[in-house]
């Protein structure tokens, strides 16, 4: 008697269990350039025959969404999310559940994945090119049209210069704007590598490999014309001063030969006579 009320009413229980299908197992989100794909197992013991549908929802929202990418998902276990995940900064929450003949397993949940937070995001592209007295800076995306996520985020850039006395400074520097390195010493080689450095996403990386350029030095054509200049400026004092010399800008007096000064007093005198 005591045994057939426990099977009665460990019935519904039993019948439920054999209801549901295995959970699957093992959920895992892979990102690289915000390109998503969420990959999971079969649990133990399930049928060759079911399928999987995905589900997702964000952390404050309160209806799940069917993917419609994923909804008859067969082997291989393996879904683009690429779409499904289309704000970067949405957190969203992930749901595997396997289905078959009206069977359905207990959800297989993904806690939160933020895509501009969490994917695997190459470090841009490092240009340096002397400019001026100074080197300029630009950052490039890896791919160009991820553009607008690598302008939204901010980067540590650290310098380095050569020599014996080298020294090592840091400075930072949002989205891709172009930067002008100033005050660096002449004639000598400055070693630059980035990484990301945000802590509103939060993101943060290991720095790049080092991107090398010489700073410009003083030109011999500097000096070339600065000799010229200097010829020219010389030049011309001596001609100023020989000009001068010469009474050509004030006339000198100058000497009278006797005889002439002689016949000039003669006719002045004959003058005062005839008066």
């Amino acid at each position: 008697m005591i045994f057939f009320f426990w099977t009665l009413t460990s019935l519904p229980h039993v019948l439920l269990a054999l209801s549901e299908l295995p959970q699957p197992v093992n959920i895992l989100i892979i990102s690289v350039n915000f390109i998503h794909m969420v990959t999971w197992e079969a649990g133990p013991g399930t049928p060759a025959d079911l399928y999987y549908q995905i589900s997702i929802n964000t952390d404050i929202g309160t209806t799940w969404v069917s993917v419609a990418a994923c909804q008859h998902v067969q082997y291989p276990l393996v879904c683009n999310m690429t779409e499904a995940f289309s704000d970067p900064r949405h957190v969203y929450i992930t749901q595997v559940t396997a289905k078959r003949n009206g069977q359905t397993s207990r959800p297989l949940t993904h806690s939160g994945f933020q895509p501009i937070r969490d994917t695997h995001l190459d470090l841009p592209l490092v240009v340096v090119t002397p400019c001026g007295k100074n080197l300029c800076l630009d950052l490039l995306p890896q791919l160009q049209h991820l553009r607008e996520f690598y302008s939204s985020l901010s980067y540590q850039i650290r310098i380095k210069s050569s020599g014996a006395d080298s020294a090592l400074f840091f400075q930072e520097t949002k989205s891709l704007k172009g930067n002008v390195l100033k005050d660096l010493a002449p004639g000598r080689q400055y070693c630059i590598s980035v990484r990301f450095f945000d802590s509103f996403v939060p993101r943060k990386s290991n720095y790049s490999h080092h991107y090398c350029a010489v700073t410009p030095g003083i030109y011999k054509s500097d000096l070339q014309i600065s000799a010229v200049l200097c010829t020219f400026s010389i030049g011309g004092l001596i001609i100023v001063s020989l000009l001068a010399y010469t009474g050509f800008f004030c006339l000198r007096k100058s000497h009278v030969p006797a005889v002439l000064e002689y016949k000039r007093k003669l006719e002045y005198l004959e003058k005062w006579g005839q008066k």
